[in-house]
């Protein structure tokens, strides 16, 4: 069995060291932001390694731009 953890929207936003309004634009404007799990009406979470995936990404990203620079 994996082992899926779900974040809560603060956690995530601690895990990304963003707030939750710049989470909110990251979210909208960014196609590879992770998506949002749906965990009842009113409340969403993410999962843990969408949020993982998404640092590793950028930070591969911000590696290949300052060695080309």
């Amino acid at each position: 069995m994996s082992d899926i953890t779900i974040l809560t929207v603060a956690d995530a936003c601690k895990e990304l060291s963003l707030s939750e309004p710049t989470m909110r634009r990251y979210a909208k404007a960014d196609p590879s932001f992770p998506q949002k799990v749906p965990l009842s009406k009113r409340r969403v979470g993410y999962l843990r390694s969408d949020i993982e995936a998404y640092l590793a990404r950028q930070r591969a990203a911000a590696i290949a731009r300052h060695n080309t620079a």
